[in-house]
């Protein structure tokens, strides 16, 4: 059932839980007080619906859209590369990312200090598959959220036996398509079709983890609910660090509305515009009163808003006592746009997802590293040629294999153990190769002499450097 009880007058945006500091979900002795939230309509309903409809066909279509050959985004874990947008990536590439995750610490710094909670309230996977696809199921079974509340409250019935066994079947066929979803996400699509069409007995492994994805994604949307956003979201956890009096909330006007009450006799005489009618409380899907001030389990979802203007409309007073506004706003001070902090969260951000983006997209497809052979820096044979013995690292990061051959990429009195031969790399394999360089003794000077070797792959040819070393002399080159 809904808690909430009214609480002494207190200023708005503390961020305290409540009068007993106690979280709404939780009752004595820890037991867990189960939200029946009300169903509401207005402007913000209507465009969170638009929003969150856009997004599921996102989350869930993603995975399923191919790139060419390839998945669009796959994070293949069994065989640890990134497959985006027809490129593979690999774990040596984490560098070419890393300027990109900072920026997306920076752009999330950015985001909460202007717009508060807004992802948790209207883009969040969580808020958007419970409040939009498996609330609308529970709803349409065992009916809005009075009845819901009242049935469960009457005990046991056949009513209400055939109504919740209705309601968790759609709920494990919603979580069948959604952690299969998922799972193709880190498995890839044609495993996952592939699976799904097999026996559990052809392949018990992959049934495991297509059973595994599907019962975590029932637990959490028909048994944990809200208490992702409330007990595990780290989000929440640091979000006040960043707010600051000119970010947007979900704020209650208690200068407005205070003192609370309905009147007597039709008499409002000394009295704010919240008639009391708890309605911000019974909407709410963590069952928090946001007139209570600014709490931690508060979304942002904005239906305490719709709920407060509908009965602000009834009882013909303006809307807005309860809006999307920030703190500066409430206290009537000047509210300040655009800031300082949020053009260095800007700046940063834009320069680091850029550095990413160049990073990424001017990556070659063949990684070349050379490593010097054995205890001696090199080895003579006879009396005017020198060995140089290398050991070659060719990683072909193309989604297909290649053949390569090496040559000089520059005049050269020596020869090498690959000439006029090819070698074959798989599409992300690595090859160690031996590379022997003999050259003549004149190449020297100082004892050292830079050379430059081509990589071929048809038509394609990238250069890589190695440094000979032989005995110092009277060479023509440095």
């Amino acid at each position: 059932m809904i808690q909430g009880v009214e609480g002494p007058k207190i200023p708005p945006l503390n961020l305290g839980l409540g009068e007993n500091e106690t979280q709404p979900t939780i009752g004595e002795g820890g037991r867990r007080v189960w939200i029946y939230p009300r169903e509401t309509s207005g402007k913000k309903t209507r465009h969170r619906n638009a929003v969150a409809w856009i997004l599921l066909l996102v989350y869930l279509g993603i995975p399923w859209i191919q790139w060419g050959e390839t998945p669009l985004i796959q994070v293949d874990v069994f065989q640890f590369r990134l497959l985006l947008m027809g490129h593979s990536y690999y774990p040596q590439d984490i560098k070419l990312f890393l300027p990109g995750f900072l920026a997306f610490i920076v752009a999330v710094f950015l985001f909460t200090a202007k717009f508060g909670r807004a992802w948790c309230g209207w883009a969040c996977p969580q808020t958007v598959f419970l409040q939009f696809v498996f609330s609308p199921i529970e709803r349409w079974i065992e009916g809005r959220a009075w009845k819901r509340q009242a049935r469960d409250a009457a005990g046991f019935s056949f009513d209400i036996v055939w109504r919740k066994i209705a309601k968790h079947v759609l709920f494990l066929s919603v979580a069948f398509l959604i952690g299969n979803t998922a799972l193709a996400y880190f498995w890839g699509r044609d495993n996952v079709l592939w699976v799904v069409r097999q026996s559990p007995a052809a392949n018990p492994a992959g049934f495991g983890f297509v059973l595994a994805f599907t019962l975590l994604f029932y637990w959490v949307f028909s048994y944990f609910k809200e208490q992702a956003c409330v007990l595990i979201c780290p989000y929440a956890r640091f979000q006040s660090v960043l707010l600051d009096e000119h970010s947007l909330i979900v704020g209650y006007d208690s200068k407005r509305g205070e003192t609370r009450g309905k009147g007597l006799m039709g008499s409002r005489e000394g009295l704010g515009d919240c008639v009391d009618c708890r309605q911000c409380v019974l909407v709410c899907p963590t069952g928090i009163d946001i007139r209570k001030g600014q709490q931690l389990e508060c979304l942002a979802c904005t239906r305490c808003i719709d709920a407060c203007d509908s009965i602000m409309t009834a009882w013909k007073k303006p809307a807005g006592l309860i809006s999307y506004t920030s703190l500066s706003n409430l206290e009537g001070r000047l509210v300040t746009k655009i800031r300082k902090r949020l053009i260095v969260y800007a700046v940063l951000a834009t320069v680091l997802a850029g550095i990413s983006a160049f990073l990424v997209f001017t990556r070659p497809d063949v990684a070349v590293d050379v490593v010097r052979r054995g205890f001696n820096p090199y080895t003579n044979i006879g009396e005017d040629s020198v060995l140089n013995t290398f050991t070659l690292h060719v990683r072909n990061k193309d989604l297909h294999r290649r053949e390569f051959a090496l040559s000089f990429a520059e005049p050269f009195q020596g020869h090498h153990n690959w000439e006029s031969r090819r070698f074959a790399v798989g599409a992300g394999q690595l090859q160690t190769l031996e590379l022997n360089v003999v050259s003549h003794r004149n190449e020297f000077q100082f004892g050292k002499r830079d050379l430059k070797l081509d990589i071929r792959d048809g038509a394609v040819t990238r250069e890589f450097k190695v440094v000979l070393v032989g005995p110092f002399g009277t060479g023509k080159h440095n």
